[in-house]
């Protein structure tokens, strides 16, 4: 083994040790609440740190992340609609071709016909999940289904990528292969409509 190739490991080894720690799973905890409603990096470089740490607990960190992004999910869809009189508002003093009532109308009635899907999609995919939390209570999406949905996709996800890491090390092809799947049901949908 080469000196660099000691010093890697040695890091590796290293965030390892610190991925075991209470600590590194309840910032983990923490990440996935903000990064639902204002974080843009993806939760999962944590989940994976987490898991390889603690393989044995794979299904536990999965939940208690999928939990915590739901939650901030929650937080994101009252914010959008506790936006909705705002962006009313802001709408008036945007010219017609931009942002008009019929514009905000048509984006409105497509989340109310695709809201199941887009919440599904941005649950399970890298998608950023907090457009889609904030934009379900900004069109009045139900609060209820919102999370139950998110619910499914998000812990369908953490769970994916927990279990890969935990036992085959392998996370991103199975995500890769899920948003495929997504992508390619919703085309077929948005065809059949």
């Amino acid at each position: 083994m080469t000196p660099k190739n000691h010093r890697l490991s040695a890091i590796f080894y290293r965030l390892l040790e610190q991925a075991d720690s209470q600590i590194a799973r309840l910032s983990l905890y923490l990440f996935s609440f903000f990064e639902s409603i204002i974080i843009p990096i993806p939760t999962d470089p944590l989940l994976i740190a987490c898991v390889m740490a603690r393989r044995d607990r794979w299904l536990e960190i999965a939940l208690y992340t999928a939990a915590s992004s739901v939650i901030g999910g929650a937080v994101g869809w009252y914010l959008g609609a506790y936006l909705t009189s705002f962006v009313s508002d802001l709408l008036q003093y945007l010219p017609e071709q931009i942002a008009g009532e019929a514009k905000f109308s048509a984006v409105s009635d497509a989340f109310n016909r695709l809201g199941i899907l887009l919440v599904l999609i941005g649950a399970f995919t890298p998608l950023p999940y907090k457009v889609i939390a904030i934009s379900a209570g900004l069109f009045g999406y139900g609060f209820v289904p919102f999370i139950l949905f998110s619910a499914i996709g998000r812990s369908v996800r953490f769970c994916i990528v927990a279990n890969m890491t935990a036992n085959f090390r392998n996370p991103k092809k199975v995500i890769l292969l899920g948003t495929i799947l997504l992508v390619l049901i919703t085309a077929g949908i948005v065809i059949l409509n």
